[in-house]
């Protein structure tokens, strides 16, 4: 038996050797907020899709169940603060996030599972067949936070939502009264040239606001799940955690933006989060 006392970061999500999106960013980002993380690779690409080619392989789920398994022989599980997951490439690897949301609670039952419900973008789902339903049926019953776009909150709900404050926190409070939901962030709101991340709680909704940028960037919404999910572990504040996610995630593309960079400029954002200014929130109902 492997022992110790560190706590971790379970992330379940895709992996690319170029570029930075899913655990190629979320696990830097989160070893920089001074936390342990243990990656599990959903998938292995040489790029993200939206390049317009990748070549690569979705890891069958029945080998991600069997890392969790060498986990709990080695006697870690217990070691686990809280689970992340984002893209799953196939319906059955929701199975796989559920059983280690499970395990982990098994033995720390306070640990909260952040579900970043990868499935799509401004209007189109870019998942396979069978995941956004598996999100929603094995996912999202166990999810403490949730992470969606606009998007991909709208298939959470089941139906489209406008890009208006009110409409979201609506849709986003039913999730929470449906479920067992504590928090739903909602990111990349685009309105009156500004974007918008917005947090809904049971009573309360806070947002930041940045100017939009002329172009869109890969894995920010990783890099701000992962921001979220490492400060709510450090300071159980959700409040807290939102503003330095989102204090984060305007450092990342303002830096990427000034480099020219394609990709994300992880080395300079890393270096940004060390002096990490939290972003300022406002308040709503």
């Amino acid at each position: 038996m492997v022992r110790g006392t560190s706590m971790a970061i379970l992330s379940i999500q895709s992996r690319v050797s170029y570029g930075y999106v899913g655990n190629s960013i979320a696990v830097p980002a989160i070893q920089a907020a001074g936390l342990e993380v243990w990656p599990l690779d959903t998938v292995s690409f040489s790029n993200h899709p939206g390049h317009g080619q990748f070549r690569g392989e979705v890891r069958p789920a029945a080998e991600l169940e069997a890392q969790i398994d060498g986990l709990a022989a080695l006697g870690v599980m217990d070691r686990l603060s809280a689970v992340l997951s984002g893209y799953l490439g196939l319906p059955e690897t929701a199975g796989v996030v559920a059983t280690a949301v499970d395990r982990t609670r098994a033995s720390n039952p306070a640990a909260p599972f952040v579900l970043d419900p990868v499935i799509g973008d401004n209007g189109r789902h870019f998942v396979r067949d069978g995941v956004a339903e598996a999100i929603c049926e094995k996912l999202l019953p166990r999810a403490d936070i949730l992470t969606p776009n606009l998007y991909e909150l709208g298939v959470l709900c089941g139906a489209a939502i406008p890009d208006d404050a009110d409409a979201i926190s609506a849709a986003a409070r039913k999730l929470i009264q449906d479920s067992r939901v504590m928090a739903v962030a909602v990111t990349g709101i685009q309105r009156s040239g500004m974007v918008s991340n917005l947090l809904v709680l049971e009573n309360a909704r806070f947002e930041t606001m940045t100017p939009c940028l002329n172009r869109g960037f890969n894995g920010t919404g990783d890099l701000f799940a992962a921001l979220l999910t490492a400060w709510f572990v450090r300071s159980g504040d959700i409040r807290s955690a939102f503003a330095r996610a989102g204090g984060g995630l305007d450092a990342a593309t303002r830096i990427t933006e000034q480099a020219g960079r394609m990709e994300l400029d992880l080395p300079a954002i890393l270096k940004s989060l060390k002096t990490l200014h939290p972003a300022t929130l406002l308040q709503g109902h």
